[in-house]
């Protein structure tokens, strides 16, 4: 074993304790604080998968290779779902919208009279 292969095994050794708590988040942690179609969760998703790409390239990790396919059928099947249905996701964002405004517009009222002028604040 070269130099260059102990260093490779070396840096493999240590990705594989540091991948461990970024999976960690994307299988314990965003689950509960976001649906699987969040931008947030997409995007720490291709972070995760342009990382294990990388490392299974650079430093021939099988086991990196593995969680890269496994990343991208996620991925994939994630874009399938949007692609399939995009308006569920509009519908929603709408829904979710009409609700802030009511609740801004309820705000709104209970703070303002009806004499006072809406743009600046009761005296």
């Amino acid at each position: 074993m070269g130099p260059g292969a102990v260093a490779r095994a070396l840096i493999r050794a240590a990705y594989r304790l540091v991948r461990f708590p970024l999976h960690l988040v994307d299988d314990v942690v965003l689950p509960v604080i976001f649906d699987e179609q969040a931008p947030v969760r997409r995007a720490y998703g291709k972070f995760l998968l342009d990382c294990d790409g990388a490392a299974a390239y650079l430093l021939a990790d099988d086991t990196a290779t593995v969680h890269a396919t496994f990343l991208r059928r996620r991925s994939a099947a994630f874009q399938h779902a949007i692609a399939r249905h995009p308006s569920s996701i509009h519908t929603e964002s709408e829904v979710l919208m009409e609700h802030h405004r009511t609740r801004f517009r309820e705000r709104r009222s209970a703070t303002y009279t009806s004499g006072n002028s809406t743009t600046l604040p009761p005296r």
